[in-house]
């Protein structure tokens, strides 16, 4: 009997050794099946065996509490378990971070949320990378129907590699029917906008101006210019082109919204004209002024129903000194409802040296003009700058809050029936109708922004706040890609501390010395009066 006792007794050490040999191995073969059945068989017998040992020992008051203790455990243990399950099989994530830097941005889920055609997105690896799988796992749940990701290494599918033109690990490719794209790196912004370059025909150019000073969208190296505005509008993957309307002659029929960013010197009355005709047929502007600058298009402002005015802008609020500028540089939180500024409610965008606008009445334009967003109510449009210094005068300034954008449209259809409505016969209206329909004018709608500011959309403050946004919603309204406003991917914030000198010395002789000093002092002083007592 003692003999059958010992050898039962082996049964868990079987039942472990077949559970650590499974978890090494992975592979659930005869010998682990032996070890776990014939320990499972052995436990039995050993517990058949000791039964009335086992029996009288629960008997006792110290069995009993320890096995109370093992129920609890137990129970514990199953309900952690079970929690465990249920946060596997339902996910949810919280992102407490300031900027929702751990979500996915509104113009990824707009992009994504809308796929029609498949997409694949494939990260060649044989290393685990559990911060791409997981941004992944995000996106594939928005539309899991349209996209799709997995994992490959390149050493074991050799003629997937090289089908992809692979020649490095870790490299991910989008596909999309015949199109391929490498993204840059596993950031959410670039495999973004490489799932955007898969999808899109790439037929839509936004051409800036140049010939009068304008910011210079290949100029990397100044501030001023406006090389990373062209890179983040070809990132929505349209193409960026300059041309000087002077030389050219006329407006290019490709061209999906023209850019006029900033311009020092005035535009010749031939470029304005062109840029009139462009408008009156449906074309798109965009139009930045900089303060103390004529543009050489007062008379097309007032017949778009924009007024500019001859000032700068002044925020006395403060504000601008967190991102270590003056009052000359307002900040904008209000915005009026329209497609370009929708999802940038509760956000703040800079402009540096502005100038105020605003929507006017002309008795002879068709032309719709609206107000888009204004400054604080502590800021004020200033007159009469005089030695940099500034001061409002109500007689004068005009007071804040000031509009910094405008928006001006008009339905070219209906405003060529209008034209015709003088005439008072329908022949007319439907004979001017023929003819638009005939050029392909017919039902577009001429869309204008103007915008009192160039400077916030530079290499300089183009990242800075949510600027990128509106310029790129802008952008976007006018090349009618409404899918594409949104707000982008957000950037990590530095939350790095900045001290002087002074600082670090008070941090020092606060941390080390008087804070410790004081605990000290206090058990001292506990210590001599019990010792007196």
């Amino acid at each position: 009997m003692n003999i059958l006792k010992n050898i039962a007794s082996f049964g868990p050490v079987l039942i472990i050794l077949a559970y650590v040999w499974y978890s090494i191995q992975g592979i659930w073969d005869y010998r682990v099946q032996i070890a776990l059945y014939g320990g499972l068989v052995l436990t039995l017998a050993m517990i058949a065996l000791n039964f009335q040992q086992l029996k009288a020992g629960f008997r006792r008051r110290s069995a009993q509490y320890g096995a109370n203790t093992a129920l609890m455990v137990v129970m514990v243990v199953g309900l952690l378990g079970m929690i465990n399950f249920l946060a596997k099989k339902y996910q949810e994530r919280w992102d407490l971070t300031s900027n929702q830097l751990y979500s996915l941005s509104d113009q990824t889920e707009k992009l994504v949320r809308g796929l029609e055609a498949e997409v694949e997105v494939i990260h060649f690896d044989k290393d685990p990378n559990p911060s791409l799988d997981d941004l992944m796992k995000e996106y594939v749940a928005l539309n899991p129907s349209a996209l799709s990701y997995r994992k490959v290494d390149p050493q074991a599918e050799p003629g997937l590699a090289r089908r992809f033109e692979v020649n490095r690990f870790g490299e991910i490719v989008v596909v999309s029917g015949e199109k391929r794209e490498s993204v840059e790196s596993a950031e959410e912004e670039d495999i973004t906008n490489t799932i955007l370059k898969v999808t899109r025909e790439q037929d839509k150019v936004i051409y800036f101006t140049k010939g009068h000073n304008e910011a210079d969208i290949e100029n990397s190296r100044e501030e001023r210019g406006y090389a990373a505005a062209k890179q983040a509008i070809e990132n929505q993957n349209y193409r960026v082109q300059s041309i000087n309307l002077a030389e050219a002659g006329s407006i290019p029929e490709d061209c999906s919204a023209l850019v006029i960013a900033g311009p020092a010197v005035a535009l010749l009355p031939t470029e304005t004209a062109l840029i009139d005709g462009y408008v009156d047929a449906g074309g798109k502007v965009l139009l930045l002024l900089d303060p103390d600058l004529d543009s050489g298009l007062k008379e097309l402002l007032e017949k778009w129903k924009i007024g500019v005015e001859d000032d700068i802008v002044v925020d006395s609020s403060g504000l601008g000194q967190l991102f270590g500028m003056g009052p000359a540089a307002p900040l904008v939180t209000s915005y009026e409802s329209h497609p370009i500024t929708d999802d940038l409610e509760n956000t703040m965008t800079v402009f540096p040296e502005a100038r105020s606008l605003k929507a006017v009445e002309h008795e002879d334009s068709s032309f719709v003009s609206r107000e888009l967003f204004r400054t604080s109510e502590r800021s004020w449009g200033e007159k009469n700058l005089v030695d940099g210094s500034a001061e409002f005068n109500p007689a004068v300034d005009i007071e804040g809050p000031v509009v910094l954008g405008v928006v001006s449209t008009l339905s070219v259809g209906s405003a060529a029936a209008d034209s015709n409505g003088a005439q008072g016969e329908n022949g007319g209206e439907d004979s001017d109708r023929k003819e638009s329909e005939n050029d392909g004018s017919f039902g577009k709608e001429a869309r204008v922004v103007v915008i009192g500011d160039s400077d916030f959309a530079n290499n300089a403050f183009l990242r800075l706040q949510r600027n990128g946004d509106l310029f790129l919603n802008a952008v976007s309204w006018l090349a009618e890609d409404e899918d594409l406003i949104s707000v982008r991917p957000k950037d990590s914030e530095n939350r790095s501390v900045q001290m002087t000198a002074a600082d670090s010395r008070t941090l020092f002789w606060v941390t080390m010395v008087l804070l410790p000093g004081a605990a000290m002092g206090l058990g001292f002083l506990v210590w001599s009066r019990r010792r007196k007592s």
